[in-house]
């Protein structure tokens, strides 16, 4: 299985997606992770995505996260990703889950050109809100 890049300060790991006659397209895992967010944000039902440990301490410093609640692998053009997900109670959670992974697969490909191999849903938290509002 392939280890997770390692960020250092003020370096954005990238991969190389396509070479072309021209040169080469590169397309951070960082921009992935905000397409993939965006998508799965507008599903009905997910109140909010999830944080990492990471992304919550960043959080609490006063950053903002681009792409938080999306984890990103990339070997060459194929896309693998870990979207953590806040759902809304009076769901049926497999249900919007299902939802969540067609529209990111979705986005990501259309965005990227790339392969989307996986989507994988942790439903990290379940919030209960008046009756009426989900979507």
């Amino acid at each position: 299985m392939r280890q997770p890049l390692l960020w250092t300060k003020g370096v954005i790991p990238v991969e190389t997606t396509e070479v072309n006659e021209w040169g080469s397209i590169h397309i951070s895992q960082r921009v992935i992770a905000v397409i993939a967010a965006a998508a799965a944000a507008r599903a009905d039902y997910v109140a909010d995505l999830g944080t990492n440990i990471a992304e919550a301490a960043a959080e609490k410093l006063g950053r903002t996260v681009p792409g938080r609640g999306v984890d990103v692998r990339i070997d060459g053009q194929d896309i693998e990703l870990t979207v953590r997900l806040v759902i809304r109670y009076g769901c049926r959670i497999p249900d919007v889950a299902l939802e969540v992974q067609k529209a990111v697969k979705e986005a990501v490909e259309q965005v990227t050109a790339c392969t989307v191999t996986a989507v994988h849903i942790i439903v990290q938290q379940l919030v209960f809100e008046e009756a009426g509002h989900h979507g």
